[in-house]
């Protein structure tokens, strides 16, 4: 995965990951003193027409449906494609978090066990025009059909492709299409042109949240097999729309532009008002500038930027400023991992005593102070069934939640290093703020316990991920640059991919910690074939303790995302699903 899909970087499956749902420039704190949170939506009603302005560090990971997992990616194609289900158009942060159709007549019928599932495509729904603005023959203006969905899903297990996280989808012959065994996933079946069914090999009760993912878009195969034949594919570039916008134009890294699809039809899409003409992206400013453009109004909304240290308190001291600001909890913990294969850490009771040790109040204030998330105590933050509150659960609780260094270093003893651990052990953080100051932080606790000889690298981010965190053979004792969001309200988008050692993978690894504990192992999978419903919810509190006690991490933040928008943005709301605004939703004021 959204450092978010922007703290992951997201990869489930692949290295770069937000962060995940993986990721991109972190958005958080960075030395302001600011305590508290603000959050201001507007109600004013949106009028059709204006373009909107976005500002960015970066540009998304992929421009592929199938193959982006950046929250820029995701949050772009809420309104470039469209998939069988998806997210409401609401201000109601509860139902903003439970999927409905999309491109589907209902929800997704399931039989008993939850291994079989059956949609039905609405009808009128068309194919728009491909990057660049090219009218494909055979497909723009054409329906989209049960063989795009299905080859949309096949592509997935494509290896040209690169998708990140097909392990998501356990479907029926995917294994044996993904080695070349087979010509299409058995799983995968159309009963006629708007009907296609699916068959699992274990039971999913929330698939109907797993087809909202961008991964799940329809593709036209007819025009999309010639590049995915390819040794990489680059439908990247040749990406056919499906929602209300297609891109009209795309230059890696410098800009996007977005402008209406008239192939799309308002009367089969209930979740997208599509209020603007098109979208104006540019990329490349520097954090802290592209803040400042926000302020000054030349730009309507930030892409993966967010106002740090003195900007931030400059925001929330000034009235008009903070009318602008929206501060919303964005379903993301950051953390430290340490890596259970490696000695000391590989003993429990060590990964114990480091929990008690670590300030993680003062990583907080390196990160912004409150305004930036609260303290997290265990894996799963807020929004996240499974979440348990720091006022009923805090198993390493300190005073402040600054550290008890003698009760660890009396654990350390008891664990059998009284004099603590001195052998070399590689750190690994990211460079730049607030990231290095986190990454020192740590290292002085840990050195008051004792555990005191390391090799550390910083390199740029997201780099600590695709070099070092994705790669077991790394040999990563201590990462301290992680972060993780949801990509849906279910705690399987956190333990499954984090703390399962069946996923531990020798390259694009999320299991940076190589956690692999029977107990653990078994209470992720009884739960994920857990029907929805308060059993799931205690299964995955069940879950969670497991996985905080196990000491393999030290959650330190449950993180907000800081949003600065312009005057002329009209009826913008924050989207607990996507943990951006609702740009889709959101109007300009000429």
């Amino acid at each position: 995965m959204r450092d978010k899909r922007r703290i992951r970087l997201v990869a489930l499956a692949a290295a770069l990951t937000l962060l995940a749902a993986a990721c991109g420039g972190d958005s958080g704190g960075g030395g302001g003193s600011t305590d508290g949170g603000t959050s201001n939506q507007s109600s004013d009603k949106p009028t059709k027409g204006g373009r909107m302005r976005w500002i960015s560090e970066g540009d998304t990971d992929y421009v592929d449906p199938t193959a982006t997992y950046y929250t820029v990616g995701i949050s772009m194609h809420r309104g470039v494609s469209r998939q069988l289900t998806n997210y409401p158009n609401t201000a109601n942060p509860d139902e903003q978090i439970q999927p409905v159709p999309d491109l589907a007549t209902d929800l997704g019928t399931p039989n008993d066990d939850f291994t079989q599932w059956e949609y039905t495509l609405k009808d009128g729904v068309k194919w728009g025009l491909a990057l660049g603005g090219e009218e494909v023959p055979g497909v723009t203006g054409e329906a989209i059909t049960c063989d795009d969905v299905k080859y949309g899903i096949e592509r997935q297990f494509i290896a040209s492709v690169g998708a990140q996280y097909n392990f998501y989808y356990p479907i029926e012959g995917a294994t044996e299409f993904s080695e070349g065994k087979a010509d299409e996933v058995t799983g995968l079946k159309c009963a006629d042109d708007k009907t296609i069914q699916i068959t699992l090999t274990e039971p999913l009760p929330d698939l109907d949240f797993r087809m909202a993912m961008p991964a799940t878009t329809p593709v036209p195969k007819s025009y999309a097999q010639t590049f995915d034949k390819k040794k990489d594919s680059d439908y990247d570039l040749h990406v056919v729309s499906s929602g209300p916008y297609y891109i009209s134009d795309y230059t890696p890294g410098e800009s996007m532009k977005l402008d209406r699809n008239e192939h799309w039809d308002p009367a089969t899409d209930d979740i997208r008002e599509a209020y603007v003409d098109g979208v104006d992206w540019k990329m490349g400013f520097e954090n802290d500038v592209a803040v400042q453009k926000l302020v000054d109004n030349d730009y309507d909304m930030p892409v993966d930027v967010g106002p740090l240290g003195p900007q931030l308190e400059q925001i929330v001291t000034d009235p008009e400023l903070k009318s602008r600001f929206i501060n919303e909890a964005n379903d993301c913990t950051y953390y430290t991992f340490l890596n259970t294969t490696v000695e000391p850490f590989d003993n429990p009771e060590v990964r114990a005593a480091v929990n008690f040790a670590i300030d993680r109040a003062n990583l907080v204030k390196l990160r912004g102070g409150k305004i930036s998330g609260p303290v997290a105590t265990s894996t799963l933050p807020p929004g996240v069934a499974g979440y348990l509150p720091t006022d009923e659960y805090n198993p390493f609780e300190t005073p402040g939640m600054s550290g008890d260094i003698e009760k660890a270093k009396q654990m350390m003893a008891d664990a059998g290093y009284p004099d603590g651990f001195h052998e070399p052990l590689l750190m690994v953080g990211a460079s730049g703020p607030p990231t290095e100051q986190i990454n020192e932080s740590i290292r002085q606790d840990l050195t008051k316990l004792g555990i005191d000889n390391f090799e550390i690298k910083l390199p740029e981010s997201p780099n600590h991920y695709s070099q070092f965190y994705g790669i077991p053979s790394t040999n990563v004792a201590i990462g301290t640059g992680a972060g993780w969001c949801k990509d849906w309200a279910d705690a399987t988008t956190y333990l499954d991919p984090l703390f399962n050692g069946a996923n531990i993978l020798q390259s694009g690894n999320s299991n940076y910690a190589e956690a692999d504990i029977p107990e653990l192992n078994k209470a992720i999978e009884d739960a994920n074939g857990t029907p929805p419903g308060p059993e799931r919810v205690a299964a995955w509190e069940a879950a969670n303790r497991l996985a905080t006690e196990s000491g393999v991490w030290i959650p330190y933040q449950w993180s907000f995302e800081k949003i600065v928008l312009s005057e002329r943005v009209v009826g913008a709301h924050f989207h607990a699903s996507f943990t951006q605004i609702d740009w889709v939703n959101s109007g300009i004021a000429e």
